[in-house]
């Protein structure tokens, strides 16, 4: 999982931030790596954000129950807050912040959520195929984790190029689940703080039918493909149980 840091409201101006590496990050005003323009109360250099360690777990369900491992320390004039709270009281001016805290810098308006972004890669791969130490150590370095079972907390599919399309894969395209070459787990890996996780349009595996190669198309293309259609589903009573599409546009 990586961590995020959101505005608390999205028409403050201010941007939403995506850490995705340990290290230690601060907080102001231009130059910073989380930089707060619309607060005038907010100090050159306001607060850092140490991240110990991202976390990575080996199953899902458990990702909510770890503590974050990540230390917020002021540096400022006019106060850092979570939930209210001035970080300046705290025993060295520093906490460690927890899933769900507001964050706010300066005098208050501010403000951010701190939030778990889990990433939960499915592996779609053949029988014989082993995930090599290579992009174990890619997935670990962003706290990601790997499953070899979708579920609902699958965030994306990884495939190699020209894997054949199995049922497996249909129910996670059905899922709207990005399908992306372990190439984007590596691009991804290289960032250390982003206003937005990478784009996968450039990652997505050709993949094969029957022999024929396919293109997956992003999950956004496909939740439109049948816009101005509609499905007629007959009986299987009535005939072969044909699909009927209409065009109605």
């Amino acid at each position: 999982m990586v961590w995020g840091l959101f505005p608390v409201d999205p028409l403050s101006g201010e941007d939403r931030y995506f850490i995705f590496t340990k290290g230690v990050y601060k907080v102001g005003r231009k130059g910073c790596d989380v930089i707060i323009s619309k607060d005038k109360g907010v100090s050159r250099v306001h607060a850092e954000l140490v991240v110990d360690e991202m976390i990575s777990m080996d199953h899902p369900l458990h990702i909510k129950s770890v503590p974050s491992r990540v230390l917020i320390r002021d540096c400022s004039k006019y106060g850092t807050y979570i939930n209210k709270e001035k970080v300046h009281e705290f025993l060295n001016k520093e906490t460690f912040l927890k899933d769900g805290d507001v964050v706010s810098f300066g005098t208050g308006t501010a403000a951010y959520r701190f939030c778990i972004v889990p990433l939960v890669f499915f592996i779609y791969c053949s029988e014989s195929f082993q995930v090599d130490q290579l992009l174990r150590d890619r997935v670990s370095s962003i706290g990601a984790c790997i499953t070899y079972n979708l579920s609902e907390e699958c965030t994306h599919v990884l495939a190699d190029e020209l894997m054949p399309v199995k049922e497996v894969l249909l129910d996670a395209i059905v899922s709207k689940k990005p399908i992306v070459l372990r190439s984007w787990v590596e691009l991804v890996a290289e960032k250390r703080i982003g206003l937005e996780i990478p784009s996968w349009s450039s990652y997505i595996p050709t993949l094969t039918v029957e022999g024929v190669s396919v293109k997956v198309a992003a999950s956004g293309t496909r939740a439109k493909c049948l816009e101005g259609f509609t499905c007629l589903l007959e009986s299987i009573n009535m005939g072969d149980g044909s699909l009927t599409v209409c065009n109605i546009g």
